[in-house]
């Protein structure tokens, strides 16, 4: 019985190295984001950064439900990404910038 504890303790602790992860996934795709969409405004296309971000908010939602990850977990995962992607494409709608 005593062994199962630790086993428990290293899966939990396992799980916050999750949380970086999906920062440094999110600030990637922002970047990613942000290239293809200046290199698309230079060459005298329409800025599609917040319609991006839209799809990047549906694309996480889909792979949350895939995952079934619950979405108020106490880590960050596809939920708080499709959030936050979903607040970016927002404050472009309501600010005019898409």
């Amino acid at each position: 019985m005593r062994r199962a504890v630790p086993h428990i303790r290293t899966a939990s602790r396992s799980l916050s190295d999750y949380s970086p992860r999906v920062i440094v996934r999110f600030g990637l795709k922002l970047a990613a984001f942000s290239f293809v969409c200046g290199v698309q405004v230079a060459s005298g296309g329409p800025n599609l950064f917040f319609d991006l971000a839209f799809l990047a908010a549906l694309m996480s939602i889909v792979l949350a439900v895939h995952a079934r990850e619950r979405p108020l977990g106490r880590f960050l995962n596809h939920w708080d990404e499709a959030l936050v992607f979903g607040w970016v494409s927002w404050l472009g709608d309501i600010l005019g910038l898409g």
